[in-house]
């Protein structure tokens, strides 16, 4: 039997840094279509739903695919609001209105818009292929990180080991949140931890030119580009010599 997988795209309309960020316009549509496309364009995904406060987003969500079953509680879209407990109200709202629960959740932020639904599906492969409870993609980082305190001082967060290597690539390869690209957790996994990176969570590695997570202006225009451009990109990755 076909497992239930919904896939749950978390769009509040009050962004600040980007004004109606989630259906600006990017690469000629909504941005939050590019997500819905991933979705539905998934082999595994058989439920899109999208949760937000806005009847705005609501429509556009609805216009390129999406389900918005009942809109979210605006306590839970307020600019301190945790996405798990947006997606906590989802699923408990929707078992408590129609007796759905799925057996897969995956969590596709709006401001990946490069992810595809190849990026989804092989998510998915691997965490079935481990039988894990859940996975995450990531993309490589810099192997040394600091931080600066109030004074503007630098104060490495990384191992310290990691400074005793003169030679980069003698160092551990090292990985970062990639923009929430894919979240993928069993069902009853996240019901009971309340939240999609568990103890033993799975790594997913996304390409780091791809991990575009549409924060601010200077993301926005950036990843614009890229988003244009991405076909030339991979074809020049791919011939590179």
């Amino acid at each position: 039997m076909r497992m239930n997988i919904l896939a749950v795209i978390p769009a509040r309309g009050g962004s600040k840094g980007i004004l109606n960020k989630n259906i600006r316009v990017f690469g000629g549509k909504p941005l939050l279509s590019h997500t819905i496309d991933a979705a539905k364009k998934s082999r595994y995904v058989t439920r899109t739903v999208v949760s937000t406060e806005s009847m705005a987003i609501a429509s556009v969500a609805r216009k390129y695919g999406a389900e918005v079953p009942f809109l979210r509680p605006i306590e839970l879209a307020q600019d301190r609001s945790k996405a798990t407990d947006a997606v906590y109200h989802l699923l408990t709202t929707m078992e408590k209105e129609s007796g759905y629960m799925p057996d897969y959740v995956v969590l596709l932020q709006p401001t990946s818009p490069l992810r595809t639904s190849a990026d989804i599906d092989g998510a998915l492969d691997l965490l079935f292929k481990r039988k894990a409870g859940a996975i995450v993609s990531v993309c490589r980082t810099e192997q040394l990180l600091f931080v600066k305190d109030k004074k503007g001082a630098l104060r490495l967060v990384s191992d310290e080991s990691f400074l005793k290597s003169g030679n980069r690539q003698e160092l551990p390869d090292t990985y970062k949140l990639d923009g929430s690209m894919v979240y993928a957790i069993k069902t009853s996994v996240f019901l009971k931890k309340k939240t999609f990176i568990p103890k033993g969570v799975l790594a997913f590695e996304i390409p780091r030119w791809r991990a575009v997570d549409i924060d601010e202006p200077q993301d926005f225009i950036v990843g614009e580009l890229i988003y244009r451009n991405r076909k030339k990109i991979e074809h020049a990755l791919q011939t590179f010599r």
